[in-house]
């Protein structure tokens, strides 16, 4: 289920973020959330041997924002308004956070006020055999290794090399099993770049001061 939040700056003309707003954003959604959700999937999630899944997504944020530099920090300023998509298998999950949305009066995002004005349940998209999609977000795909020292390394994938694929379909069947319950048995994953460039699409976020690589672009299923 997915669903398009709409907020609007409650006392000011402008909406201004970090250029790395992710972390923000995700504060956002949780604090949202009840207090039982939000405890439930920041303490646990869904685990499945030594992960566990917190079952949504979201997407960047859809408006253009205007980039503002001073020195090392970088801003984006919005025209009084900024939109996201948020998705889950779950649909509990986009229920709750959907209302908790219209209970609630006003939020704070980076200490300015703001209130929801618009929430849109988007309608399905049709799923064929070929399917072309485009990331909203950064796909982050990577492997963890241990150095000499036993330091972590972590190795991020690009799309077009193996391991990209593989991870992927493997997130994805244990990600089946959480919400279906069952074994994906015959069920494959094939993701491929359709329309993608690794100097264009190549993407670094900032999340808790921590660089994450992804990659936006469309690609087909």
């Amino acid at each position: 289920m997915r669903i398009k939040l709409t907020y609007e700056a409650l006392e000011r003309d402008k909406i201004v973020l970090p250029a790395h707003y992710n972390y923000h954003i995700h504060g956002l959604i949780y604090r949202t959330f009840s207090n039982e959700l939000a405890d439930r999937l920041h303490d646990g999630g869904f685990p499945v041997g030594k992960r566990r899944f917190k079952l949504f997504t979201f997407s960047r944020i859809l408006e253009r924002g205007k980039l503002i530099k001073t020195g090392k920090e970088a801003k984006l300023i919005f025209d009084r308004k900024i939109s996201f998509y948020f998705s889950s298998p779950v649909e509990t999950i986009t229920a709750d956070l959907g209302e908790m949305s219209f209970k609630r009066m006003e939020f704070t995002l980076c200490g300015q006020k703001i209130y929801l004005s618009q929430l849109e349940v988007m309608t399905p998209p049709r799923v064929e055999e070929r399917l072309l999609i485009k990331a909203l977000s950064p796909l982050t795909v990577y492997s963890t290794f241990k150095r000499e020292d036993n330091e972590k390394v972590f190795h991020y994938y690009k799309p077009y090399e193996e391991g990209f694929q593989k991870l992927i379909e493997e997130n994805a069947k244990k990600k089946y099993r959480i919400v279906y319950g069952k074994e994906p048995d015959s069920l494959t994953l094939s993701i491929k770049p359709y329309r993608f460039s690794v100097e264009r699409n190549h993407s670094v976020i900032f999340f808790k001061n921590n660089p994450i690589e992804g990659w936006t672009g469309i690609y087909e299923l």
